[in-house]
């Protein structure tokens, strides 16, 4: 599979349309692109349009999103909002218990990629993206390559938001 061209004309909505429509015709043979049904396709459409229009701080780009799709066998997405004392643990919780699942979800994790923002009012501490990326990586399987984004969004306050895609392939090398 290749890696897609640059697309420096597009962005947002049409972006990550473009990204799914690419996946979906090159990695049509692969479970996790024949699991998708309107609606997980819908929401991982929100994701990939969450991620590509945030205008913000986050270094996240349709160039990682691509890496970590191509050659998925399964696929498994999520995001969570969470505030508080524990709010990177309860996010992160969160994100595992309400995730979507395309193939199968035992497979061990290939690569793994975290959007992580938090409000102005009680930005992330270190010890909270620690805490995330450690406890994700751990639920995910340690071999997982990850790739994580962070950045501050003024409208969330106190809470922080973390999204969640994590590939999981049956033994590929990719």
């Amino acid at each position: 599979m290749q890696t897609p061209a640059i697309l420096p004309q597009i962005t947002g909505p049409v972006e990550a349309e473009w990204l799914l429509s690419t996946w979906r015709l090159e990695c049509q043979s692969l479970p996790a692109v024949q699991a998708l049904t309107p609606s997980t396709e819908n929401e991982l459409m929100a994701l990939f349009t969450y991620i590509l229009s945030d205008k913000g701080d986050v270094n996240v780009d349709h160039q990682d999103l691509w890496e970590v799709l191509v050659g998925a066998t399964a696929l498994q997405f999520s995001s969570a909002t969470s505030q508080g004392s524990n709010r990177a643990e309860v996010a992160g919780q969160q994100l595992w218990a309400t995730s979507a699942v395309l193939g199968d979800a035992t497979l061990p994790a290939h690569r793994l990629l975290l959007v992580i923002q938090s409000g102005t009012n009680a930005e992330l501490e270190m010890d909270e993206l620690t805490q995330l990326v450690e406890g994700m990586v751990h639920q995910a399987g340690d071999q997982a390559e990850v790739v994580f984004g962070h950045g501050l969004n003024p409208a969330l306050g106190e809470r922080i938001q973390v999204l969640m895609l994590v590939s999981r392939n049956e033994g590929r090398i990719v």
